[in-house]
């Protein structure tokens, strides 16, 4: 009995750990989509990285991560949906926060983490 609630246990954890490692994938999905459906024009990650070692100054970057996201994920304003290229890079000892508009290439956060 005990190795089957382990064996039940272990998959359910299995399965929630996917829906969450889809759930970043679903996003970025809706992003591409609803940025199509307005007609928008995203820049690749490659321009949005370019972007990011150009801000923090230094050729030799690391990216940690990327997402395509909606900036008002939080807030969820549809008619302010706007696409935003989300950094995480490492230059040296200096990791960076990195937000860039996925449409301007604008540079909207850049913080340097503790």
């Amino acid at each position: 009995m005990k190795k089957f609630l382990c064996f039940v246990m272990l998959a359910v954890m299995t399965v929630s750990f996917a829906g969450i490692a889809l759930a970043g994938h679903n996003n970025e999905r809706f992003v591409r989509d609803e940025a199509a459906r307005r007609n928008m024009t995203l820049i690749p990650l490659e321009e949005a990285q370019r972007i990011a070692r150009e801000k923090i100054g230094n050729d030799n970057v690391r990216f940690k991560d990327a997402d395509l996201d909606d900036e008002d994920d939080y807030y969820r304003k549809p008619a302010d949906f706007r696409p935003v290229w989300s950094l995480e890079a490492v230059s040296g000892a200096n990791e960076y926060d990195i937000d860039i508009d996925a449409v301007t290439g604008e540079v909207l956060k850049f913080k340097l983490d503790d």
